[in-house]
């Protein structure tokens, strides 16, 4: 399971760090820095609601077709990250409209089925969602009970019980929406044929709920502006065209399905999913960007802001140990991370999303990049103290992003668990080095402890995959967790070796991986590969390593092509109380 990497070459540091093109990416931060949606102290949840669909609509008026965008996947993961930087309120919306409803009918099925539900959707005359998840399954959808019954030509969409109600799609707002659908396709003879997905009309042109359709607006989420509802059907009737088949099987007029082989069968739930791994990826790759803000913010804040230590010593917040080795540590885990993900991202395009090695380095990806993301947003608003609480700086509107993207299918370590159970399977022919002292000062050998930690992960994994027990299906999974982190790592680390001809690449791959050292330190003394002294070089090393990464801080910042005018945070300007009375007063 080896990663697609991207030829090396001498690549300027922040063509390596951005993905796609630039003129595209500049042409979205003046869309989304619109001034008639700036959010004001005086709007409330629902207003924001209202704005976020009302940018939505001139976004993609902007932009042209939403399948031309969900389709080309540089400007799709654009689209994502230049949203969660600059208009949070927009994510939720950019999910279902692009990748999940247009992504979907563009992909799964044939362009004259797609055409009367893209019409709409291509400019927005529709919102589009998804609706997979229920109270009972969750997130686990291969469970999932609503059912899309043959009837008269076409199907009939019903919820059986009260816990097979859609939670939480966001179809609160009363406008038009075209709909992708999750059901149990019951056949003309009444088999059940495993999960399929429809397109549905759920609202009509004028906002309100289509016939069969019941829908009521959640409880107020005070994390993301979302209008997520809990929805039933009772029977909704939908087109034969509605079905989208993923051209791996045939629906005949008597409602018979015919699978193309016994590949095709196999692959049917994979392919009914493939636009959620387009959307995983394109959501971690979004929290990265959140985190490469929330740290550009927080750095720049942190090199002026001055701190007294006592009267006669002052020194500035970026120097204080805490904040210092928080935040750079923070930093080199994010460019590896940044790396990481557009690697896979340039692997994606010419991938199979129905793949199991596609479907898993993106699980991974999400894993890996999702929860460190959160923790650097968090680390940034934490440590810029009480500017770090307020919207006008951004970073606390980051938390909540993260925090949706993560939960959005359920915990995400769900995902990191099954990636890293299937890797555990994979690898496990792959012996690990034999015990014997690693010199943590020598690049190579901390490459060579990144992999000894992989495979004997896989290794001790071994005994709980034998038997297909509950027991060792609960046991497997802190080790699945353990080698989903640790392979990334590896990868990551890697990645970095290849980039090393690069200063700030150098600088960050030291950090990265001596901070993975020093965390998993015990693990390694445990095993033979580091002894205490070792472990004490490790931290030394590190110490020096965060020194020579704060003097390639400028030139990383200035790799992430964020503006402070765009940006507009206070914590930006020189004049901090002129800042604020400007956004006060403004």
């Amino acid at each position: 399971m080896t990663m697609a990497h991207s030829k090396l070459a001498d690549t300027p540091l922040s063509a390596l760090l951005r993905h796609g093109e630039q003129d595209f990416q500049d042409r979205l931060q003046q869309l989304l820095i619109d001034p008639d949606y700036a959010i004001t102290v005086h709007q409330g949840q629902a207003q924001r609601r209202e704005n976020a669909y009302a940018q939505l609509r001139d976004l993609v008026k902007e932009l042209g077709r939403a399948s031309d965008v969900a389709t080309n996947l540089p400007q799709l993961f654009a689209l994502f990250d230049w949203s969660a930087v600059l208009a949070t309120d927009l994510i939720p919306l950019i999910s279902g409209h692009f990748n999940l409803a247009s992504g979907s009918l563009s992909t799964l099925t044939d362009t004259d089925s797609a055409a009367p539900y893209l019409h709409d959707l291509d400019d927005a005359t529709a919102i589009g969602v998804m609706l997979l998840t229920e109270y009972g399954c969750g997130s686990n959808i291969g469970f999932m009970q609503t059912t899309a019954t043959w009837e008269d030509g076409g199907f009939v969409i019903n919820t059986p019980n009260p816990r097979a109600r859609k939670f939480m799609p966001s179809v609160g707002i009363p406008v038009s929406r075209v709909c992708v659908v999750g059901a149990r396709f019951i056949d003309s003879a009444g088999v059940d044929q495993g999960v399929h997905l429809f397109t549905a009309r759920l609202r009509v042109a004028d906002g309100s709920a289509a016939p069969g359709v019941s829908i009521t607006q959640l409880d107020r989420q005070p994390l993301v502006i979302m209008d997520n509802s809990v929805i039933s059907f009772d029977n909704l009737r939908v087109d034969r065209s509605a079905w989208l088949g993923g051209n791996l099987a045939t629906i005949d007029d008597n409602g018979v399905l015919t699978w193309n082989d016994e590949d095709s069968q196999r692959r049917s739930f994979a392919s009914a999913i493939s636009q959620l791994t387009v959307g995983r990826l394109a959501l971690a790759s979004c929290l990265n960007a959140t985190a490469r803000a929330s740290l550009y913010i927080a750095l720049k804040y942190a090199v002026k802001r001055t701190v007294p230590l006592t009267p006669a010593h002052t020194t500035v917040m970026a120097d204080i140990p805490h904040v210092r080795d928080t935040l750079l540590t923070d930093l080199a885990g994010t460019v590896a991370r940044t790396i990481f993900g557009n690697a896979i991202k340039t692997s994606l395009a010419n991938s199979d999303l129905t793949d199991r090695d596609t479907v898993v380095s993106v699980m991974l990806a999400k894993h890996f990049i999702q929860l460190h993301a959160l923790d650097t947003v968090t680390h940034c608003r934490i440590k810029m103290g009480a500017q770090g609480m307020f919207s006008a700086n951004r970073v606390a509107d980051y938390i909540g992003v993260c925090h949706a993207a993560i939960t959005g299918e359920g915990d995400c370590h769900v995902l990191g668990s099954v990636a890293g159970r299937v890797l555990a399977r994979h690898l496990a022919g792959k012996v690990p080095p034999q015990a014997g002292l690693h010199d943590p000062t020598v690049t190579t050998d901390r490459l060579g402890l990144f992999t000894a930690r992989t495979l004997t992960i896989v290794q001790e994994a071994q005994r709980h995959l034998e038997t297909p027990d509950l027991a060792d299906r609960l046991a497997v999974i802190p080790e699945a967790l353990e080698l989903a982190e640790a392979y990334s790592a590896e990868e990551a680390l890697q990645l970095l070796h290849r980039y090393e001809h690069i200063p700030e690449i150098a600088a960050v791959r030291d950090v990265f991986a001596l901070h993975y050292l020093d965390q998993n330190a015990a693990w390694y003394l445990t095993r033979g590969y580091l002894d205490v002294a070792a472990v004490d070089n490790v931290k030394q090393e590190l110490r020096a390593a965060i020194d020579t990464l704060a003097d390639n801080l400028p030139a990383l910042l200035e790799s992430f092509g964020l503006d402070d005018e765009i940006l507009g945070a206070p914590v930006l300007f020189d004049d901090l109380p002129g800042a604020w009375d400007a956004r006060i007063n403004g």
